[in-house]
């Protein structure tokens, strides 16, 4: 159990995506992943989103720690796991839709209105290879990779589950987000 200042830090893990379109579904199954993987955690929750904008802000409030997962094309090996924080997205509003506005400035919003919005927000982006087919399955490339990339950030989130379920994910590159994805929400 994660804990801060003697008090349990409580989680939402949130997959990110469209079930409908091949791989960016791939936050959605790796979120309902961690969830069997994490089960026997109290301390965290699980959820899944396909709407982003300012749902994202609804789904985390109330936790101390937000776990966003969801797929980004860089052009880097399929099933790479990059790292990020709200400072790596800037704000930025793209638009006229409500989901033209991105995490960064939707979780500033949040705070601006005195909303109980989590202090630590990280995002697991995932390279993926197909993001416009529709299809409910992941590309091959892709659909090989999920078990590491579950162990990955299974690991990375909560440090004392390394080698509880024996798999050893590979460490992916991590830098900002310069290339299209999906993880502006």
């Amino acid at each position: 159990m994660t804990t801060q200042g003697g008090r349990t830090v409580k989680t939402l893990i949130l997959g990110v995506g469209s079930s409908i379109l091949t791989d960016d579904s791939v936050g959605l199954v790796v979120a309902r992943r961690l969830a069997e993987r994490l089960s026997h955690r109290d301390d965290v929750d699980f959820g899944e989103n396909e709407e982003a904008g300012f749902t994202l802000l609804e789904e985390g409030l109330g936790y101390d720690r937000l776990v966003i997962v969801d797929s980004i094309l860089t052009g880097a090996a399929p099933g790479t796991v990059l790292t990020y924080d709200l400072s790596d997205l800037g704000r930025s509003i793209h638009s006229n839709s409500p989901h033209g506005l991105n995490l960064a400035t939707v979780i500033a919003f949040g705070k601006s209105q005195g909303m109980e919005v989590p202090d630590d927000v990280v995002i697991y982006a995932i390279e993926v290879v197909d993001t416009l087919t529709f299809g409910e399955e992941l590309t091959p490339e892709l659909a090989s990779r999920v078990e590491a990339i579950v162990e990955e950030i299974a690991t990375e989130v909560f440090p004392e589950e390394a080698g509880r379920h024996g798999g050893t994910g590979e460490h992916g590159a991590s830098g900002g987000p310069t290339a299209e994805g999906g993880t502006s929400g």
